[in-house]
């Protein structure tokens, strides 16, 4: 049982997540093992902040389902969403915030548009597969989405997911040629994604430090990822914990101190992870 009532510790907490392989299982993408953890959560007014490579229209939908008034990050960091209702209590100015479905949101770097022009230039020398090479029947395929969650996963905004299928060291060179119009690629869970010079630690700082502002006061602050491109934000955080993969390994890191590994992917080790987390952050505080 998670106990993170105010009462009974002196700090506030924040819980930042992956999704696939993490918070939802690799297979059939199911959080119901997770549930207990994430009422307890909501129970007792921790934020759980949703962070992951999938668009908006598909983490709009995952965060109805799970009853998630918090913002979310979605495309590997490059679009922040924030509910109207939650911008209002926390008093944030939206100058620089477009507002569209009942949420505002902000795109960090290039836009998708962008990406694709540089894309369509590099495909005549590099073998890939983008999402806009892709029929939502290949998505599907692809992913083992259903129909709708594939057609929502094209609805991106910042990102372009791309299959490799050329060499190792043509991915090299691609990289290069993308860092010469500020762009990167980054390897998730299936795909690599090409986006800008930003990523999950940059909207993890960014709300970290607007939750501080709010409460007046340092949150002790909870991030689980499991791929490479999870790691840099669970640097950001006071305690990382990392999934294992489908296969049981690990990724690793030396930089990454203290992390807690879950005992499995998917659901019912994000659960163990939040909880193993949870008593860790009270531990440091007793001690």
């Amino acid at each position: 049982m998670i106990s993170t009532d105010s009462h009974s510790r002196a700090y506030h907490t924040v819980v930042f997540t992956d999704l696939d392989g993490t918070l939802l299982n690799h297979d059939d993408y199911s959080y119901k093992a997770a549930m207990p953890a994430i009422d307890e959560l909501r129970a007792n007014g921790t934020p759980l902040i949703l962070v992951s490579s999938k668009t908006r229209a598909e983490m709009a939908q995952l965060c109805a389902e799970l009853v998630i008034t918090d913002p979310y990050v979605c495309e590997n960091g490059s679009l922040i969403v924030m509910p109207e209702a939650w911008v209002k209590s926390f008093g944030i100015a939206t100058d620089s915030f477009t507002f569209s479905d009942g949420a505002w949101q902000f795109v960090q770097g290039a836009k998708r548009p962008q990406i694709l022009m540089l894309l369509a230039e590099l495909k005549r020398h590099y073998d890939f597969t983008g999402f806009a090479d892709m029929s939502v029947a290949n998505v599907v395929d692809c992913t083992g989405l259903s129909e709708a969650a594939a057609a929502q996963a094209m609805q991106r905004l910042a990102t372009e997911p791309l299959l490799w299928h050329d060499k190792e060291s043509a991915l090299i060179e691609f990289a290069q040629q993308l860092s010469k119009h500020n762009l990167r690629v980054v390897k998730g869970g299936r795909f690599y994604h090409v986006m800008a010079h930003c990523d999950k630690s940059d909207a993890v700082r960014y709300l970290l430090n607007t939750y501080e502002s709010h409460y007046g006061a340092k949150v002790k602050s909870i991030a689980l990822g499991d791929s490479p491109n999870d790691l840099i934000m669970l640097k950001e955080v006071d305690q990382a914990v990392v999934m294992p993969h489908k296969d049981g390994t690990y990724m690793h890191d030396d930089e990454l101190l203290n992390e807690i590994r879950a005992p499995q992917e998917g659901a019912r080790g994000w659960r163990a992870g939040v909880e193993a987390a949870l008593q860790a952050l009270r531990n440091g505080e007793e001690a």
